[in-house]
């Protein structure tokens, strides 16, 4: 009955979690359309949301005993079981946590374990990340098997607990995990055993947009010039991508479609395309993203007539993002494309 409970608690917490991801997914995103006769410069990036914050999560799994072990539980050598955590973030890196473990029937008792300890995280891509924990569980048990002759754990203990896993971010907001925990040292009437829990669970983060919207600083007026000219002194685009992006978008060909009839009216004008991306995963990912990024918009060019010899194409990841007129700090944190018209 207790297992049942806090498995239907589990669906209803994930379910508020997509929810919630969904209807923030059904909000459009903004941008700001150039006119025919005006040439701009407009700066933007895709928000990639903040790296601290609360976080919910839950999951559901199954704790195992190694065959040495397993006399302690009556020879039983796993059993289902529900987790609930939470926490908070400092920043992309590390944070605290704390958890509820519920251990349904394990050598005819039922284990509640709780836990604080503290959780590292390291970016192995743009959505795909590694984590590790740490920390000190407190034990308790009850069942009838503690009432008798049964050799298993004392009504309560404590353990070192250290866990492992895998992250995927779904939105800014919501992310799946497959993890294992290990206690180690639980007091038995017979001496001590070691506990392994295998789960998989979803985490919802508090204060993420679910999805990502294009973000428009400000518009400036380069330089008007009549139809018959064309010419201008010089026009710069930003042209914004998602996570891990890296082939154009509607907004992206939309601009591009300006860069090509001022390059064919004007032959003596070349381009200068800048490939870049946020500070989020390896050096080598962010460096072949950006490469990439640059040059399907430089194939897109050529594909239109743009002659490859009037094209610069270059990458530079996160080591040189564009600096915007807002004090927040995310707009040093840009996945984009940089076109300058000269």
């Amino acid at each position: 009955m207790k297992l049942k409970s806090l498995s239907l608690a589990v669906v209803a917490a994930l379910s508020l979690g997509v929810a919630t991801s969904a209807m923030a997914a059904d909000a459009p995103a903004t941008a700001t359309n150039n006119t025919a006769l005006t040439q701009s410069a407009a700066t933007g990036h895709w928000y990639a949301g903040q790296g601290h914050g609360f976080w919910v999560g839950g999951a559901l799994g199954m704790g195992y005993v190694g065959n040495n072990d397993a006399g302690v539980f009556g020879g039983q050598t796993n059993a289902p079981s529900v987790k609930l955590d939470a926490g908070y973030d400092f920043n992309q890196y590390v944070g605290v946590y704390g958890s509820y473990d519920f251990m349904y029937n394990l050598g005819n008792a039922d284990m509640h374990i709780g836990t604080l300890g503290v959780k590292g995280n390291l970016p192995l891509t743009q959505k795909l990340s590694a984590f590790g924990k740490v920390g000190a569980s407190y034990i308790y048990a009850d069942g009838q098997s503690f009432h008798h002759q049964a050799t298993h754990l004392h009504s309560d203990s404590f353990s070192a607990t250290a866990g492992l896993g895998l992250s995927y971010q779904i939105t800014n907001a919501l992310s799946t995990q497959i993890g294992a925990d290990y206690y180690q040292n639980l007091d038995t009437t017979n001496g001590h055993a070691d506990l392994t829990q295998a789960y998989w669970g979803m985490t919802y983060k508090f204060g993420q947009p679910a999805t990502p919207v294009i973000v428009t600083n400000n518009v400036e007026v380069v330089k008007e010039v009549a139809v018959e000219a064309q010419i201008p002194t010089r026009s710069s685009y930003v042209l914004p991508y998602q996570n891990g992006q890296t082939k154009l978008n509607d907004y992206g060909r939309y601009n591009l479609g300006e860069v090509v009839a001022t390059m064919q009216a004007n032959p003596e004008v070349n381009a200068q395309i800048i490939g870049r991306t946020d500070k989020v995963g390896s050096q080598a990912i962010n460096e072949k993203i950006s490469a990439a990024r640059a040059a399907n918009v430089a194939s897109f060019l050529e594909a239109n007539g743009i002659s490859a010899s009037r094209l610069t194409v270059s990458h530079v990841a996160n080591s040189n993002p564009i600096k915007t007129n807002s004090a927040d700090s995310t707009n040093y944190v840009q996945r984009s494309v940089q076109i300058i018209l000269k």
